[in-house]
């Protein structure tokens, strides 16, 4: 979980630690997100780490979050997409 936070309330991303291909995973998210909408989800992601007091982020967190922050309808196609990522 997070364990640094931002001026405002927000956690750092870059701060958190992360287990197995949860930063890959992340970063995949991250990379098919249009450039303009970046920071948006970026955003969304830090403040759901905040408020679910995450500083250590493993795959599962990472599939909790898309359940949690992705638009209706997608949240299953992002993790289909992430499940090859995944640490056997």
């Amino acid at each position: 979980m997070f364990d640094r936070k931002m001026g405002d309330g927000r956690m750092d991303i870059n701060s958190l630690t992360w287990q197995g291909n949860s930063r890959r995973m992340m970063n995949a998210v991250l990379n098919e997100v249009p450039f303009f909408f970046r920071g948006s989800v970026e955003k969304s992601i830090s403040n759901w780490a905040a408020k679910n007091q995450v500083k250590i982020v493993t795959e599962e967190l990472v599939f909790r979050a898309v359940d949690d922050i992705a638009p209706a309808g997608m949240a299953a196609d992002i993790k289909r997409r992430l499940q090859p990522l995944r640490t056997k």
